[in-house]
């Protein structure tokens, strides 16, 4: 009776183990770098789309100042394909999900910002042709 029960954990421990190959592939996010104004080609599942950063208002809280909030940075992107564009708001808020999910073509995409670069600091504030966007989009 033992050998059995035995038998039996171990052909659960080893099924509960097995990879599965049916499992749906996650989209390969390479975030690209957009500098203001400057158009890039960011890569979706079978399809590029052109993003161009347009506007940038950044209230977050310099790295050497004391604030109440962390504050936040509003993002303004033109997305196109061949024959559509669509303009995209996005607010970065450091830690939290940064996601905005936009109609284009008839189709929904997610664009992801994982990075806004440089982070303010007191006493000069950063020019609009310094910022560096870290930018991803995937169909959803």
């Amino acid at each position: 009776m033992k050998k059995t029960i035995l038998l039996a954990l171990i052909c659960i421990a080893a099924i509960s183990c097995d990879k599965k190959d049916d499992a749906a592939p996650q989209p390969d996010l390479n975030p690209v770098s957009l500098s203001y104004q400057k158009a890039a080609t960011v890569r979706t599942s079978g399809s590029d789309l052109k993003v161009e950063l347009k506007e940038v208002n950044d209230s977050r809280c310099p790295i050497n100042a004391d604030c109440v909030s962390a504050g936040s940075a509003k993002l303004v992107f033109a997305i196109s394909d061949a024959s559509n564009q669509v303009n995209v708001n996005l607010e970065f808020k450091g830690g939290s999900k940064n996601e905005q999910v936009f109609r284009l073509g008839g189709t929904e995409y997610v664009l992801t910002v994982s990075e806004v670069l440089p982070y303010p600091e007191l006493p000069k504030s950063p020019k609009l042709e310094d910022y560096k966007i870290a930018v991803s989009i995937e169909k959803k």
